[in-house]
């Protein structure tokens, strides 16, 4: 007897179906779990869209699974009971939906929550969502180092199931053929940035090549760098700067296979993971980044450098001098870059293949539809909020009057970023970058401005949901 699936509904924002332009590391993610698990459950992706020729219709991908098209609601807690009712769980990318959805939905549904960044945490409704989650949920982390911040917020344990990558797509290419595919000088040493440009400080790294090439009284180095949402014919800035703007899917292993080196310098506050380092790993490249989040997981001392990161007064900071002394080491010594390369192609063999994070998700899956509790239906009256003394029932009136219990929670968090480990000696610099100066504010020490803002979301919307959930 054929066996039926169980259903899956994946929520996200970022729609990709695996060709074209790259949106960002989220969309990838979504797109090769979605394709991947629909091997063993019936997979349906749900975007919002303004477009009222598309809203309610459903798309079949040849991959496998299918992506349904729900039109952009003003009132987002209005998700239709009969449009989830035909799932046996939901997979997220965003806290505020299951909140939302949660407040008016006598549905039970586990929920498995994936949270690719801090900042995903920072946000008023992601707090308030965590007062709503369940013992029949989980949560999903590619970090460790975001699950510890999110225990210092939410209270709570998370599952780090680290992001994968295709390593037969990202795989090592012959340097020369990939440099003549591109257009790019084949008699140089290449240090080759890809990713977001919204996280790369240029001048920072523009400066940091500068004083590579004056200490060695070398003019073979240059740096490629590619990202950004709009595809440009190839930019030479001088004879050691290319940018090529956003690159399509099938173009990022021969830009990668024609570095000699994966130079990322980048502290981004969005940045919990770093999709684009495994993926130079996959390519057989060594690594120069900096000691953030997630990159100091996924780069061991053997496949690469990590420079020292800190946080001071509210803001990233990052070594030069440690970015310029691993570049130095790797440009004069090609047996240490062979064999880190090479062992970097081994290490995302062994711990990055997403057939091994496929697997921890299928067995949690299945575990979240076993441990569902069908029986008990959810009662949007009363909540219950993980606490050091245990768990402690409240009503949604008590925690939507109170606005202080939520500032409680941005300062909790903002407490476990700042760091105690100062920028001492010298060679440091502020990491400016798009993502640090409109994200950072709201972890500096001042925090009144940002804590204005959430008082003013609580008193505007709070109140009025309560009202139409009929709360005493």
């Amino acid at each position: 007897m054929m066996r039926v699936k169980r259903s899956v509904a994946i929520m996200g924002w970022t729609l990709w179906d695996g060709r074209g332009r790259v949106p960002n590391g989220a969309g990838i993610v979504t797109y090769e779990l979605t394709r991947r698990l629909s091997r063993y459950f019936d997979c349906e992706m749900i975007f919002e869209t303004s477009d009222h020729e598309k809203a309610w219709k459903i798309k079949d991908l040849p991959e496998g699974f299918r992506v349904r098209f729900i039109p952009r609601m003003k009132v987002p807690w209005h998700l239709s009971e009969d449009l989830l009712g035909e799932y046996d769980m939901i997979h997220v990318w965003d806290t505020s939906i299951p909140f939302t959805y949660r407040l008016s939905s006598n549905l039970v549904l586990p929920h498995c929550y994936t949270l690719h960044s801090a900042i995903s945490i920072m946000d008023w409704a992601a707090l308030a969502s965590a007062l709503y989650i369940q013992g029949y949920d989980m949560i999903s982390l590619g970090s460790k180092c975001l699950a510890e911040a999110l225990k210092r917020v939410w209270n709570t344990q998370a599952n780090v199931i680290p992001y994968g990558v295709d390593t037969e797509f990202f795989k090592p290419m012959d340097r020369e053929e990939c440099r003549e595919h591109l257009g790019i000088p084949r008699d140089k040493v290449i240090l080759g940035y890809l990713g977001r440009i919204s996280k790369l400080d240029v001048i920072l790294a523009y400066e940091t090549l500068r004083e590579i090439k004056r200490r060695l009284g070398r003019e073979d180095i240059m740096l490629i760098v590619a990202g950004g949402k709009r595809r440009v014919k190839p930019i030479n800035v001088g004879d050691d700067l290319i940018y090529f703007g956003y690159l399509r899917h099938e173009e990022l292993p021969y830009f990668l296979n024609s570095c000699d080196i994966f130079f990322n310098p980048t502290a981004g506050a969005r940045e919990g993971f770093g999709l684009t380092v495994i993926e130079a790993m996959s390519c057989g490249l060594p690594i120069v980044t900096s000691d953030w989040n997630g990159y100091s997981e996924t780069v061991s001392s053997d496949v690469g450098f990590l420079a020292r990161t800190c946080w001071e007064d509210g803001d990233v900071w990052i070594n030069q001098e440690d970015l310029i002394s691993a570049c130095m080491r790797l440009i004069c010594n090609d047996e240490l870059r062979a064999e880190m390369g090479r062992k970097a192609r081994l290490r995302a063999e062994r711990y990055y293949r997403w057939e091994r994070c496929i697997d921890e998700y299928r067995i949690r899956f299945l575990d979240l539809m076993r441990r569902s509790p069908p029986d008990e239906p959810y009662k949007p009256g009363r909540i219950k909020l993980r606490t050091d003394r245990g768990i402690i029932a409240y009503s949604i009136y008590d925690v939507l009057k109170n606005p202080g219990m939520l500032r409680a929670y941005f300062e909790s968090l903002y407490a476990g970023f700042v760091s105690d480990r100062k920028t001492e000696n010298g060679g440091w610099r502020r990491v400016l970058c798009i993502d640090n100066i409109l994200n950072l504010p709201k972890y500096r020490v001042n925090m009144k401005g940002a804590l204005e803002h959430l008082g003013r979301l609580i008193s505007t919307h709070l109140p009025a949901l309560a009202e139409m959930l009929g709360a005493p």
